[in-house]
């Protein structure tokens, strides 16, 4: 019999060239061509034929299988995720896991931004993401697994990056190419070995390692890209603006502010300073930038020894403008240089030595005023007051930038004297090291390991801050000659400065760790496979610049034990239990320790007798169900907040009281944290059942629900009334609760129709719901004022029963208290009395539609290569979702009057030309209107979305490959202000961004 095909990696089913194709104990084998491709003539007596590759996993196919020969798939031996995942302190075969543990591919975390969570949304099922900037080196994604359990400090996941628990900010900095395998850990199984640091779930990162190799391969990447914002909201210009003021006058029956002569004289353009007409977006932001990253890494090795260098470099820019006026730059720019060092080496036949370090520098260059502030100021201040700058005199030797008299008595901010006026230069840097030694204690007991680790973490941040105080002039005068041209006075309103002036900061923190872990792992008579792992780990955390606060100079230590027991029958029947008994200072003497259990079990349904006929078509079915205990001790964010359980007294404090006919002021010890003793750490009670199917060896889909339900959640009591005596230190507790509950899908399909044609789809789905048990809130006297029952992240307002259709309509409506300076008239919002007591006010707010963050997040996509030539392409949505709408009223804020204008309230608001009762905004008003203010439900918006997040073409010849690739390429949303995924608020902060790269990658 002859047989023929194409040999190729798993890892990136490229051809492998010079694989071994034998027979076994005879001199029948061949070798791949520069094509990965063989032929082979089998002899009849043969019964399998075994392929082969340094440094890739041996196979041996049965001759009987011959549709298996035409493509053959070896997996390289550095990367077992083909067979293994990763888990709490060690790895566990596919097949007999029965935690809920997501394995993530290295390459569907590919991404042009330098954060890596910006790939995770629709990628990953379990994890809910929203990414709400596009600025250079912050816009990385905020992320949860299953959702938002806890309305307490501590949301976000534990992160593992080889062993050293990292902040998101580095994770965010990780390449994609430096990593091996990328577990989510999300059921209590999963999770429990964390104890008390475990119930927002775990993403574990491990890097790679070398490998045993003939030759070095070394990979090499280049990408050069454009971006721009995806959608931004418009901002009306001056005419609009004036014309618009105007009617909101007039609707209210005031005089207009703003002069015909005014409006024509800027409509024409006659002059910019007299009649100006200041697009502040525009002078602020350019439409689009240029960005550049690069990585090398090299791998190999011998038999003792291997290796893993990898370098990655980032240059990205913003989209703020280079001041004409200005000497230095004020555009944000962010670099990273990240380096990845991984060195193994066997010290003896049975003792394994490895180093892993990574670092991370991340400078970052931006405008000394923030960019969130910038974004504000092209908003609220208005086109047509003054103009960015004046003309100034021959001696000056600064800049004169505009400003008027405010409408508060003040002066208007200028936006672009904000931009100007100085920059900030900030660096990051992440330093970890892991050293491990592993023993192999076989000479002992078959299976049985010993693994020590020591690691260290240290973060660094420095800040150099250089600003000026910018000269200000309004304009005081013009002339204009017979000619028509225009003549200036200005004077100064301010005192301002030539010189920059310096300011510094600088922080940090730096982490010791230590692991022992034993091992056991052996397989009895073929049937009974046996495994445990026991770890005993501490750490402790110093700050490297201690403040004044006593608190911050203390050490966080943490320490505790894990332990692992699995048990699997003839790979059938799986029972697997865990515990971790954790440890932390935060907690008074007897509270520190708990104990924190789980217990998992699965059935392999296919590996039955029963299932082999039908084997060929579902090759897996297997059911598993998990329960446990896990934790999580993060109370607060801010070190104050630390050792709940002792309360303080603050000396030399004035008192609330005059004593004596002189009304003499005491001063004396005031208590300013009353502690409690009883404070621990929140505890999370997890079910999970799960089902995973393969079918036709190409299809597999994996299955869960979730329930969780989260109690002791630490908050501040807001129940006890001021006449308790303790106001502005009421006690803190562990008294909230939340019910969790939801499903997540993953469904991945690979076929390799013949060695050019090879197709990928996959999809995740991801459904969170959480809702209030428990919380400390005022005795409420109507039941839907209470948020008890609500998701977390609901939004309280007044229910909008759209708009008043004419005075009769307001006349037999209930009475607003917030009418104040306007009384009602038709175009005002109508509101809901919920109470029935025929006055609108704060008793009718309740808690109303979805939440602000997404409870649905989904994703699918394709891959298909063939010969040369690649394509892909991934889309990712999000579901149940609201966006309110604030901080976007025109003309005025409850603060201060004198606020731009968007374009959308322009175009949409109801008028008396146009009364219509649908419209999406109110009837105008020139001056804050605290009714139409309120929040309400005419302002929620549907933020559901799908969006083309990421797509790609290539082309691979030889030993290169060249791509062409785009991110948030399309977005489909019913809301159009701006990018949907920002979510609530004005849209007025640094946009999403749309690029396109060109990339070229070379393999040596």
């Amino acid at each position: 019999m002859t047989v023929a095909g194409t040999v190729i990696s798993s890892a990136d089913n490229q051809p492998i060239v010079g694989a071994n194709i034998y027979v076994e104990g005879t001199n029948v084998g061949t070798t791949t061509d520069a094509g990965g491709n063989y032929k082979l003539t089998v002899p009849a007596s043969a019964k399998t034929v075994t392929v082969s590759f340094l440094g890739y996993d041996t196979k041996k196919i049965s001759v009987r299988d011959i549709h298996l020969f035409k493509l053959i798939t070896l997996a390289d031996a550095s990367n077992k995720l083909e067979d293994v995942v990763v888990v709490g302190f060690g790895v566990q075969k596919k097949e007999s896991l029965v935690g809920a543990v997501q394995s993530v591919k290295p390459s569907d975390l590919q991404t042009s931004s330098s954060n890596l969570s910006t790939s995770f949304s629709g990628k990953i099922a379990g994890v809910i993401a929203m990414q709400k900037s596009g600025e250079p080196g912050a816009d990385g994604a905020n992320f949860w697994i299953r959702g938002i359990s806890t309305f307490g400090s501590g949301q976000s996941p534990l992160l593992i990056l080889d062993g050293v628990e990292i902040t998101n900010q580095m994770l965010n900095n990780i390449p994609p190419e430096t990593i091996e395998s990328f577990s989510v850990l999300k059921d209590a199984t999963a999770t429990a070995l964390y104890g008390s640091r475990g119930a927002n779930g775990v993403m574990i990162i491990t890097t790679k390692n070398g490998r045993d190799s003939e030759k070095m391969t070394i990979n090499l990447r280049a990408e050069f890209g454009a971006s721009a914002p995806t959608r931004i909201p418009k901002i009306a210009d001056g005419v609009t603006f004036m014309e618009t003021y105007n009617e909101a006058c007039a609707t209210r029956g005031e005089n207009p502010r703003y002069s015909r002569e005014k409006i024509m004289g800027t409509k024409l353009g006659l002059d910019p300073y007299v009649y100006p007409n200041v697009d502040w977006y525009d002078m602020l932001f350019k439409n689009s930038t240029f960005n550049q990253n690069f990585n090398f890494n090299m791998t190999g090795g011998a038999k003792k020894i291997d290796y893993f260098l990898n370098a990655s470099a980032f240059n990205e820019n913003g989209i703020m403008r280079a001041p004409s006026t200005s000497k230095f730059d004020t555009n944000i720019n962010s670099q990273k240089y990240l380096f990845q060092a991984n060195v193994s080496a066997d010290a003896t036949k049975t003792t394994r030595v490895s180093l892993k370090m990574n670092t991370q520098l991340h400078y970052n260059h931006a405008p000394i005023e923030s960019v969130g502030s910038l974004f504000t100021y092209a908003l609220s201040a208005l086109p047509c007051e003054f103009p960015a700058t004046l003309p100034g005199e021959e001696t000056d030797t600064f800049v004169r930038f505009g400003t008027a008299n405010a409408w508060d008595g003040n002066t208007f901010i200028n936006p672009y004297a904000q931009l100007c006026r100085g920059y900030s230069d900030k660096f990051r840097g992440h330093f970890t090291s892991a050293l491990t030694v592993c023993q192999n204690l076989d000479f002992v007991t078959k299976g049985l390991s010993l693994t020590g680790m020591a690691t260290f973490y240290n973060r660094v941040y420095s800040a150099v801050n250089r600003s000026f105080t910018p000269f200000m002039y309004q304009l005081s005068s013009y002339d204009v000659d017979a000619d028509g041209n225009y003549s200036y006075t200005s004077s100064s309103t301010n005192t301002g400065t030539t010189y920059l002036g310096t300011s510094r900061g600088r922080d940090g923190y730096r982490e010791l760790a230590f692991q022992v872990k034993l091992d056991y792992a052996r397989t009895f008579n073929k049937k009974h496979d046996v495994g445990a792992t026991f770890v005993y780990h501490q750490k402790e955390r110093n700050m490297n610049i201690s403040d004044a606060e006593e608190y911050a100079s203390l050490p966080y230590r943490q320490q505790g034990l894990a332990g692992r027991v699995t048990y699997g029958f003839d790979k059938r029947y799986l029972i697997e239990a865990n515990f971790g008994y954790n440890g932390s200072e935060n907690f008074a003497p007897g509270k520190r320790f708990g104990f924190f259990p789980s217990i998992a079990g699965g059935w392999v349904i296919s590996n039955e007798p029963f299932w082999k006929g039908i084997k060929d078509k579902v090759n897996l079915f297997k059911v598993r169900a998990s329960y446990g205990l896990v934790g999580n001790d993060v109370i607060s964010s801010n070190y104050k907040d630390r050792f709940p359980y002792l309360s303080t007294v603050a000396m030399d404090q004035m008192y609330d009281v005059m004593i004596g006919t002189n009304f003499d002021q005491k001063w004396g010890p005031i208590l300013s944290i009353y502690g409690n003793e009883d404070a621990t750490w929140e505890e999370s009670h997890k079910l999970d059942i799960g089902v995973e199917i393969g079918l036709f060896d190409s299809l597999n889909i994996i299955f869960d629900w979730f329930k969780e339900k989260r109690s002791g959640i630490f908050m501040q009591r807001s129940s006890l009334p001021s006449s308790f005596g303790m106001s502005g230190i009421t006690p803190w507790g562990n008294i909230g609760k939340v019910d969790n509950r939801g499903v997540d899908i993953s469904i991945d399909y690979n076929k390799a129709f013949s060695k050019d044609l090879i197709l990928s789809l996959r999809g995740t789905f991801t459904y969170a719901h959480n809702e209030i048990v428990s919380i400390d809130e005022p005795q409420y006297k109507w039941g839907y004022q209470y948020k008890k029952g609500h998701p977390i992240n609901s939004i309280n307002c007044l229910i909008a029963e759209g708009l008043y259709r004419d005075e009769e309509d307001i006349a037999s409506s209930p009475k607003s208290v917030y009418a104040t300076r306007y009384p009602l008239q038709p175009g005002d919002i109508k509101y809901k009395d919920l109470n029935n007591d025929e006055v609108i006010d704060d008793n009718d707010k309740c808690w109303n539609g979805n939440p602000t963050v997404p409870e649905i997040i989904y994703g699918f996509g394709f891959s298909l290569k063939y010969k040369g030539f690649d394509c892909s392409a991934f889309f990712q949505g999000q579901g149940k979702v609201s966006i309110i709408m604030y901080d976007a009223h025109p003309f005025s804020t409850k603060a201060k009057p004198g606020f731009g204008l968007m374009q959308w309230i322009a175009d949409e608001h109801w008028s008396e030309s146009s009364p219509d009762p649908d419209a999406k905004y109110p009837r105008l008003s020139s001056q804050w209107n605290e009714h139409n203010g309120q929040a309400n439900t005419l302002y929620v918006r549907n933020g559901k979305m799908l969006r083309l997040k990421t797509a790609e073409i290539g082309y691979s010849y030889k030993m290169m490959r060249v791509y062409v690739s785009g991110t948030n390429l399309l977005t489909f949303s019913p809301f159009k202000y701006w990018d949907p995924e920002k979510g609530s608020g004005n849209g007025l902060s640094y946009p999403l961004q749309r690029t396109f790269n060109l990339g070229f990658q070379f393999n040596f």
